[in-house]
């Protein structure tokens, strides 16, 4: 099993959010990414929701049926949603919600009772919370989630703070956060860094937090990004970033398998 635990699915009549930032004007469909699989020995794969759909998870959600066994799914909800439906998403693959904290200037209202509710459900279920949010920004997030044992997924690095000398002062909380609850970090999106060195970053990653505590993920079809890019040369990345193949092993296949639930 290898797994790559990023991409996107769209297609570009969907029904965009008010306000998206971005709109593609092309769609991005299950199965041309499925078919770039075998370049990268890939076999399974994890679906996250476009920030540019907001909670309307539907495009993705169909994508579930179409290889049962082979996909799982991360959300964005908000908190009118409902325990039981979080229990049907749970059946049919879903493994997480996502909150794209890039341009919200307030995190306070995650600490709200509402979303305590919400994490707490999330907890029961064994799903994780994956966040998206510029590294200098990382230790407000923290302070304003609430103590619920809900498992952190940080996206992209973490996008540390690449004005900052040395390590970002973000990515020292993180470390922190580490301490309390389980936290993951995703190798994934290099060119969403800001001018970060992602070698470094994989390296300090790996150091602190050990190879059990690292996911890979491609963020096919890199939108926004697609200029120069290829699947295969995802994988090389990682290959570059984690040297050992005893490392790669985990990264790639023990610690997503297990964080996803595949075998359920």
């Amino acid at each position: 099993m290898i797994v790559d635990t990023h991409a996107h699915i769209f297609s570009a009549s969907g029904r965009f959010m008010p306000g998206a930032r971005y709109r593609p004007g092309y769609d991005a469909k299950l199965e041309d990414w499925i078919a770039l699989w075998p370049q990268a020995g890939v076999t399974h794969g994890v679906l996250v929701q476009p920030s540019f759909f907001g909670t309307d998870n539907s495009e993705m959600l169909t994508a579930l049926d179409a290889f049962p066994g082979k996909l799982r799914a991360v959300v964005v909800i908000d908190t009118s949603v409902s325990k039981a439906q979080l229990r049907q998403w749970d059946r049919i693959g879903v493994r997480g919600v996502r909150l794209n904290l890039i341009g919200i200037a307030d995190f306070s209202v995650f600490g709200s009772p509402e979303w305590a509710r919400v994490f707490a459900w999330m907890a029961e279920l064994g799903w994780h919370l994956e966040v998206q949010c510029e590294g200098e920004r990382m230790a407000s997030l923290f302070s304003a989630l609430p103590n619920v044992p809900v498992t952190l997924v940080i996206d992209h690095f973490g996008l540390p703070n690449p004005e900052e000398d040395d390590v970002c002062a973000g990515v020292r909380a993180m470390f922190q956060e580490a301490r309390r609850r389980r936290v993951y970090v995703k190798l994934s999106a290099p060119y969403r860094l800001r001018g970060a060195d992602a070698g470094k970053y994989a390296a300090l990653y790996h150091d602190e937090l050990g190879a059990e505590r690292l996911l890979w993920g491609t963020d096919w079809p890199w939108t926004n990004h697609e200029s120069d890019r290829s699947y295969p040369g995802c994988m090389d990345m990682l290959h570059a970033w984690v040297p050992s193949p005893q490392s790669r092993d985990i990264i790639l296949h023990r610690t997503p398998d297990a964080l996803f639930r595949f075998a359920d």
